[in-house]
């Protein structure tokens, strides 16, 4: 599998912000998506060339930490994603990982999740954001500022110039609103487990298409 879309995507949103959603919404526009990147080893920057040469779109870890490294890129393309800040704090601690330095972003943050260090996390948001509102103003046309409750098709079909996806029957597709947190409170069942394992089975690749076209059909969420 090779690139072969028009633009780079690449998501700049600390985890928590609806990167999940946007991906989703990225794969039904036929972009091979990558992140979160689990395999990845902080530091690894032959992993990330490869895997910047594989894939259209790229979002979570370790992307939404290493999207200055791909400026010089001429046809990458940023969307910055981003939700109410608390909101965003209080799901980051709820559902993102295990405490202390047990979540996946760790090594570039730095904050241990401890209840105590709140301010820190916020600060370090404000500082993420500012990074990225700074660049933008120096290529405006390569930056789009989503809202994770706001933003729709048309919002980010522009910026790509992409068309808007259609179901078989040639009708909208409604945006999709993933909950990872919701999911994972199902692990316990049947269906999650065989999920897993079919996934397992025909790879990760194969088993986004196959969700991305019964998610454009509505036949699931």
């Amino acid at each position: 599998m090779s690139s072969k879309k028009k633009y780079k995507v690449i998501v700049i949103g600390l985890p928590k912000t609806g990167t999940s959603t946007l991906a989703v919404m990225l794969r039904m526009l036929n972009y091979t998506v990558t992140g979160p990147d689990i395999q990845y080893t902080f530091g690894d920057a032959v992993y990330l060339d490869k895997t910047f040469n594989y894939y259209d779109g790229f979002q979570d870890y370790p992307w939404c930490f290493e999207w200055q490294r791909f400026l010089k890129c001429e046809n990458a393309k940023f969307i910055v994603l981003k939700r109410e800040k608390e909101s965003w704090l209080k799901s980051f601690y709820e559902s993102y990982g295990k405490d202390k330095e047990g979540y996946l972003s760790y090594p570039y943050m730095g904050i241990l999740k401890e209840t105590n260090n709140r301010d820190k996390f916020l600060n370090y948001y404000d500082r993420y954001y500012n990074i990225a509102n700074d660049y933008a103003k120096k290529s405006p046309n390569r930056f789009l500022f989503l809202s994770l409750k706001t933003f729709e098709w048309k919002d980010l079909c522009d910026f790509l110039d992409e068309k808007p996806p259609t179901n078989l029957l040639g009708g909208k597709v409604k945006k999709p609103h993933i909950n990872k947190k919701n999911y994972k409170k199902d692990k316990s069942r049947f269906t999650y487990k065989s999920k897993r394992k079919l996934q397992s089975l025909i790879g990760k690749h194969y088993w986004n298409r196959t969700i991305t076209f019964l998610r454009k059909n509505g036949i699931v969420k």
